[in-house]
């Protein structure tokens, strides 16, 4: 047995009674038989992670750093307040950088989605980031934005005088508003492996998915993105260093195939019946792909 058998050129597509049912036990099944190509996706997706990871957990070191003078306490909340602004600032372009990974990455993902033959891996990765860049400087752009917006708010309202109790009540709408952006990132990396990119058009179709949808779509990111979530609210730093290593190993190739399987079964269901029916149920077992594909949600 190849230990790595979807990277062989001769690897082929299994025959139509042995694909999977569903997206759910397609998930499954690609993890069964492609499992080092979603490790190696993963590590090479993660090269273009390590600016944005080190400037987050350095910035966060220097921030914890006691001030070189005794402030008062409203002085140190602005101070605060300015140097997580700053940091939110500078890793915008470096969210621009990761997403750039995860539109080569979605591309690998909706191969093995597809249930394609041999996937030559860095070829295909980085034909993805040639074609879906556009999307993926969207996506990240995007996330960035609302990444400043929600830290830049979540300081501020200390300087208001806001209690610690109000400030966590005021932060859940901001925090919902900061999921639906990393949803609507997320759809439109997926949509750019399957259709042409048009900016109305695609921004407009992925934030109406990712707004009506919006229940499904929250499951189906803490299902896919979790462990990518987890260092972001996790403060202490040799956790946060084991979950990266998770997120380098296995994490982002999980977060492309999870979400590009999801995302296919919400456009089965909603776009490829009508508009796209040449893809529709494609990597399924046709006799199912008709009946199960659209109304299945994993």
């Amino acid at each position: 047995m190849r230990l790595f058998p979807s990277l062989d050129p001769s690897y082929e597509r299994p025959s139509e009674r042995l694909l999977p049912k569903n997206r759910l036990r397609a998930y499954f099944d690609i993890l069964r038989t492609r499992f080092g190509t979603l490790v190696l996706l993963s590590l090479l997706t993660f090269l273009f992670f390590i600016p944005y990871y080190f400037w987050r957990i350095s910035w966060g070191a220097y921030m914890a750093l006691p001030p070189a003078e005794e402030l008062s306490e409203a002085l140190l909340l602005e101070r605060s307040f300015w140097l997580e602004s700053f940091g939110a600032l500078v890793e915008w372009p470096l969210l621009l950088l990761a997403a750039l990974g995860l539109g080569g990455a979605f591309e690998i993902a909706r191969e093995l989605s597809f249930q394609e033959g041999g996937i030559f891996l860095g070829k295909d990765f980085f034909r993805g980031l040639r074609e879906n860049w556009k999307s993926a400087l969207l996506a990240g752009g995007i996330w960035g934005f609302f990444s400043l917006l929600f830290r830049m708010y979540s300081r501020f309202l200390p300087l208001l005088g806001v209690p610690g109790w109000g400030t966590l009540l005021l932060l859940v709408p901001m925090g919902l508003l900061l999921l639906l952006a990393l949803m609507l990132a997320l759809y439109l990396l997926s949509s750019a492996t399957l259709y042409r990119f048009r900016l109305g058009p695609t921004l407009r179709n992925s934030l109406i998915l990712a707004t009506v949808l919006y229940p499904k779509n929250l499951l189906a990111l803490l299902i896919s993105a979790l462990f990518l979530l987890l260092p972001e609210v996790i403060p202490f730093l040799l956790v946060q260093e084991i979950l990266l290593a998770f997120i380098a190993l296995y994490g982002l190739g999980h977060l492309a195939l999870a979400y590009e399987l999801y995302a296919l079964s919400v456009y089965d269901r909603f776009v490829n019946k009508s508009h796209a029916p040449e893809i529709l149920g494609e990597g399924l077992r046709k006799e199912e792909a008709g009946e199960d594909t659209p109304t299945t949600s994993n």
